[in-house]
């Protein structure tokens, strides 16, 4: 019996969509889980490789540009019964991580789950790594990443989708439900690559802030999320970690003036790093 499907928007990522789907399918069960890749507005063979790599998945092709988009032609394939994981095609995760992180959703114990995101960045440069290290100290970490992978109820799934088109799905997504409607599961962890240059980095931050300030303009409901007097807080209490602390207040600030100082407008194309693009 399937237990949830997944979601895999895929933009030109024929050099780590085997890695992806190789990690995931280690261990696991092809009866549990529906896999849908959607391969949107690709220039490359990341379709073909998904085909090649996982026989047994939907891959969908669109020439339409827009993770929003993948993500909905990808909900209609969905069981509209059973719970909903969308998870980036970039992301390491094993299939007992996936199986944990819908625990408590077919508990009923609540509608949006998410697990830790644990970064990868040995190979960055050295101001990319201090960022990472201040990033972990945000206390918005402390109850998970909702962000690159989460899961929903049938439910919860279907007050969201269709998604609109804007740059943070996640973020929209997160703010549609409550902190006591969403799980932090422990026992999920996925890996994600840091960018490897610090001006990579920024852009990645840009586009992560303005897909913040469009969800903001919608009106839902308040982040929950970070706080700098926190962040302060804990480099004040561990003074090891204040230049790390620095570096991540200071990226974040900077991306946050580029901001102010350009128009804002949706944009449906993804800013992503590319600089972890690259096959292993």
């Amino acid at each position: 019996m399937t237990l949830a499907t997944i979601l895999i928007p895929a933009f030109n990522e024929v050099a780590v969509i085997e890695r992806t789907l190789l990690h995931m399918s280690r261990g696991m069960s092809l009866a549990d889980f529906r896999i849908v890749v959607i391969a949107n507005a690709c220039t490359d063979a990341t379709a073909a490789k998904a085909r090649s790599i996982m026989p047994q998945a939907v891959v969908i092709e669109t020439g339409k540009a827009g993770k929003c988009n993948a993500l909905n032609l990808g909900y209609k394939e969905a069981d509209p019964d059973k719970p909903v994981i969308c998870l980036d095609a970039d992301l390491d995760v094993t299939a007992e991580s996936l199986t944990s992180l819908i625990v408590p959703i077919l508990e009923g114990t609540a509608l949006a789950s998410c697990g830790q995101m644990d970064v990868r960045a040995s190979e960055a440069s050295h101001l990319v790594r201090a960022y990472y290290k201040g990033w972990r100290t945000n206390p918005y970490f402390d109850r998970g990443k909702f962000g690159g992978l989460f899961a929903l109820s049938a439910e919860a799934a279907k007050t969201v989708f269709p998604l609109p088109e804007i740059t943070a799905d996640d973020e929209y997504i997160r703010r549609s439900f409550s902190i006591e409607e969403t799980a932090f599961v422990k026992e999920c962890r996925f890996v994600a690559r840091a960018p490897l240059s610090l001006s990579s980095l920024f852009k990645v931050r840009c586009r992560s802030l303005r897909g913040a300030r469009e969800v903001q303009a919608m009106g839902l409901r308040k982040s929950e999320g970070s706080s700098v007097k926190a962040v302060i807080g804990r480099a004040l209490r561990q003074p090891t970690g204040a230049f790390s602390i620095l570096v991540y207040l200071s990226v974040n600030t900077a991306a946050r003036f580029v901001l102010a100082l350009r128009p804002s407008g949706k944009s449906g194309h993804w800013g992503r790093d590319l600089t972890t693009r690259v096959a292993s």
